[in-house]
């Protein structure tokens, strides 16, 4: 019984350090907290960005989340997996990065980044389709053409104006 006990004990504590573990930290709290986390290993989730860029050996894509941008650094293994990023009318992956949080990376000029142990889709990105709003479109019309119908009347009156019309 008392070693059922210390099972079930050590499985609830495993089981608490892997949900800690797994928490996602909002990308704000990386650059409001930067010295909490400088050096951690953290987990952040968010919309793959721009372009992969690389030096062959490691690659560097931004994930943005909410109003803010951190750069991922993969290996090309984990580059492969992501296929969609975010752009004008495209909706890049969500992935989901737990890795080590660099506030100033020396391998990386300085900059702030996060060195990718693990990256998972979360959800995959796609085509976003422009929906033409038929109302705006037809009251652009006709805004237009009442605008065409004022500048010829306006112009016709200078005109009659300027020629000895009646007034002269």
């Amino acid at each position: 019984m008392k070693i059922k006990h210390m099972q079930v004990l050590l499985f609830l504590s495993i089981l608490s350090c892997r949900a800690y573990a797994s928490e996602i930290v909002p990308m704000h709290k990386l650059f409001e907290e930067a010295d909490r986390y400088e050096g951690q290993k953290v987990e952040v989730k968010g919309e793959a960005v721009g372009d992969i860029m690389g030096d062959g050996e490691t690659y560097w894509v931004n994930v943005k989340d909410g109003d803010f941008f951190i750069g991922i650094v993969l290996d090309s293994r984990q580059k492969g997996l992501v296929k969609n990023l975010g752009r004008y009318r495209v909706k890049g992956d969500i992935v989901r990065v737990s890795g080590i949080y660099n506030v100033h990376c020396p391998l990386h000029y300085g900059e702030r980044d996060i060195h990718a142990e693990t990256i998972e889709i979360v959800e995959e990105g796609r085509r976003i389709e422009e929906k033409l709003e038929t109302d705006k479109i037809i009251l652009s019309v006709l805004l237009g053409l009442i605008t065409i119908i004022f500048i010829y009347h306006s112009h016709r009156m200078k005109h009659r104006k300027g020629t000895g019309g009646p007034h002269n």
